[in-house]
């Protein structure tokens, strides 16, 4: 795109207050030298995206921000200093903006920290982008940022494999989705877990060999349990929180790894010594999971390079960006197995 094509303006959906945004136009923000410009071609939500909107979230969010925080797109300019990236560059924004080498302690999110991505035309610098291979589309390379590192990380997809291990999966989400979705193609047995038989059948579908229903079943663990001979999964990408990590504890094998990735639920149920006692005995290990570093979505990408290992089937339903509102209202539903996408 020759510099005198690109637009001065461009629309954006910003936050205005509680569960309240409005498209607005306005200027394409000011460039620098090491700036690159993006022309949006998708946006995936994440749950955080909700809640922020919704001012559910857990630390204060600028109530004239730009909403959005995950992008593909293309590159429209470059700043003079910029080196790895040209015009027509397929790219992708890291999460954390300041994650670079994965030993930064601070964070910066779009959406959050910074003004976001749900915008016709956004700008970052060179070192917060990452190229992605032909053979993603838009949509597919939009949800890996966020949803995707995260599951890449929480399986230990960079430093592992997953070949003949069992990996067990919590609800039916952006993250969950992606973990089933790489876990069952890189040769692990998965077990899913929701309180829908319909989104349970869709993880069937996704590549989950068993499927537990934790509305009808409480005591899940157990079934756990019992598919794998009683000695339990070697991952959980563990989901609920204080109120299910006991049962995840339980459900896992003998130096196995519980990956914490979400806290839907603030309240513990369940006895503190126990879950202490069973982290003793199994010598099993609880990390938390931030999504990860450039190097991991850099990972990721040129792992999915592999054609089998597309993730449109993570992919729940696509809305066009003047119906990113119904986006946002249909994430709220609760009725997505996995991402929801703007396509722009």
């Amino acid at each position: 795109m020759a510099d005198q094509d690109i637009p001065q303006t461009r629309r954006a959906l910003r936050r205005i207050g509680p569960r309240a945004a409005i498209f607005v136009d306005e200027a394409i923000p000011s460039r620098g030298s090491s700036d690159v410009l993006i022309w949006v071609r998708a946006v995936s939500l994440n749950y955080k995206d909700l809640a922020m909107l919704d001012d559910n979230f857990p630390w204060p969010v600028p109530s004239n921000i730009i909403m959005g925080a995950d992008v593909a797109g293309e590159v429209a300019w470059v700043g003079e200093k910029v080196a790895k990236f040209k015009v027509g560059d397929r790219v992708v924004a890291i999460h954390n903006l300041d994650n670079v080498t994965g030993r930064e302690t601070t964070a910066r999110a779009p959406g959050q920290d910074v003004d976001g991505t749900l915008a016709t035309y956004v700008v970052f610098s060179e070192v917060e982008l990452v190229k992605f291979p032909d053979n993603l589309s838009w949509t597919e390379a939009s949800i890996l940022p966020c949803s995707g590192v995260t599951a890449w990380s929480a399986l230990n997809m960079r430093t592992s494999s997953l070949w003949g291990k069992t990996v067990l999966v919590q609800g039916t989400g952006g993250v969950s989705t992606i973990a089933l979705s790489l876990a069952a193609k890189a040769g692990a047995t998965v077990i899913a877990t929701s309180s829908s038989d319909a989104k349970l059948e869709r993880a069937r579908q996704l590549g989950a060999s068993h499927v537990v229903n934790y509305k009808q079943d409480p005591n899940w663990e157990q079934q756990v349990l019992d598919l794998t001979g009683g000695l339990g999964v070697d991952i959980v990408i563990e989901q609920g929180g204080a109120q299910t990590l006991l049962q995840s504890v339980k459900s896992v094998k003998r130096e196995g790894q519980i990956s914490q990735v979400g806290f839907l639920s603030g309240h513990g149920q369940g006895d503190m010594f126990r879950l202490v006692q069973l982290l003793i005995i199994k010598k099993c290990s609880i990390v938390g999971i931030q999504v990860g570093s450039k190097g991991d979505l850099e990972d990721l990408l040129d792992f999915l390079k592999q054609p089998h290992f597309k993730p449109e089937p993570c992919i729940d339903r696509v809305f066009s960006f003047d119906e990113s509102l119904d986006a946002f209202d249909y994430t709220r539903q609760g009725d997505a197995v996995g991402k929801v996408v703007i396509e722009f």
